[in-house]
């Protein structure tokens, strides 16, 4: 099934892996994307306007190759930027931040106002602390501290990884860090993934806080963490599954998720309706699935009409988990999806050939969760 009658679609001439959307922007849905040409490389941010079906752009010249790109949680103007010039061999990427200047003409410049001082594949902001980083390498965290006026960012923490994310029956290349996500519950813990290993890390101890391994079959490359329900987070991976973890009980997933049929690159939970995920893949697809079993909403589907006035909906309604939509518009392996901050119902994929989709949730989907 497919669903593109309501997409709009923006085409950058650099390819491009990474995508976020700009978390401070909560009137307009605003999304930065960054291109990995052999030059003119450029920061692109896009300003979607739903009335239209619009896309407006500014774009911004970037010195070197953007392999990672962050949105500070509480000032629009500021991002950060995991970067390296296209000839280099160097192992560890440089992270700036830099504050965006944006002129009438659709372009803007970027001004530099600090480096993290270790190298990095990703950089993480913390949603609840706009002064803390976190930073990931091969096998190293970092968690770095912005001072006051943004012009310098001091590492306070490093944690090797190496002894937790190991599997023997990788290659060294895919035994280190692929990505992490900090608890939206508790900002003091982070996880990683790495090889075929989920693990938690204490930030004040620097000592896991949980670890299970083996959680795929192959290499894990997407992780997100339920806003809304603590202990609860998603991965995905290269044997194209993705599976809900309840990381109090590890033995196994809560739930799994399949439809694609090549690595998983991508996985996001709705932030205000956690029944709804996104996930992307190599084979070019974008899918969005309802999980309402391992959803804060299920709860719904329990309660009496004493405890819920919107219960006699629910009894009407028994929502299940599945497939609701494929959007199959890319024609390269999608990298990113992003959930809007600004809509709850709005969303957008990147593809490595640089083509940036925004839809939305159908209607039909829509209407069913709210109930009416």
């Amino acid at each position: 099934m497919s669903d593109n009658d309501h997409s709009c679609v923006y085409g950058l001439r650099q390819q491009a892996r990474c995508l976020t959307s700009v978390k401070a922007s909560t009137d307009i849905s605003k999304f930065l994307v960054g291109t990995v040409g052999t030059r003119n490389n450029v920061i692109c941010l896009l300003e979607y306007n739903d009335e239209t079906n619009g896309i407006s752009p500014t774009l911004f010249d970037h010195p070197d190759e953007v392999w990672d790109v962050a949105s500070c949680p509480t000032d629009e103007q500021l991002l950060l930027t995991t970067h390296s010039p296209a000839s280099s061999q160097t192992k560890g990427k440089k992270v700036t931040l830099w504050r965006q200047h944006i002129q009438q003409d659709n372009n803007g410049t970027l001004e530099a106002l600090a480096d993290l001082e270790q190298p990095a594949n990703r950089t993480l902001w913390n949603d609840k602390d706009a002064s803390r980083l976190l930073s990931l390498d091969s096998k190293w965290l970092h968690l770095s501290v912005l001072d006051g006026s943004n012009s310098s960012a001091k590492t306070s923490l490093s944690i090797d990884t190496s002894a937790i994310i190991h599997q023997t029956n990788l290659t060294t290349s895919l035994q280190q860090l692929q990505n992490a996500v900090w608890n939206p519950h508790d900002s003091e813990e982070v996880v990683a993934v790495g090889g075929q290993c989920i693990a938690g890390w204490d930030l004040r101890s620097g000592s896991t806080t949980f670890q299970k391994d083996k959680a795929h079959d192959s290499t894990i490359r997407a992780i997100d963490y339920n806003t809304n329900k603590p202990h609860h987070l998603v991965t995905g991976g290269d044997d194209a599954k993705v599976n809900f973890w309840d990381v109090r009980y590890l033995d196994q997933p809560i739930a799994r998720v399949e439809g694609h049929t090549h690595w998983i690159w991508s996985v996001a939970l709705n932030k205000f309706h956690d029944q709804l995920l996104l996930t992307s893949s190599s084979d070019t697809l974008v899918n969005l699935h309802n999980v309402i079993s391992v959803s804060s909403a299920s709860h719904f589907e329990h309660e009496s009409d004493d405890q819920n006035p919107d219960a006699s909906y629910w009894k009407n309604y028994k929502p299940t988990d599945g497939l609701i939509c494929t959007y199959d518009q890319h024609e390269d392996s999608v990298y990113a999806v992003e959930w809007s901050p600004a809509d709850t119902w709005t969303f957008a994929s990147l593809s490595y050939a640089g083509r940036i989709i925004i839809n939305q949730v159908p209607t039909g989907e829509k209407f069913k969760i709210l109930g009416v």
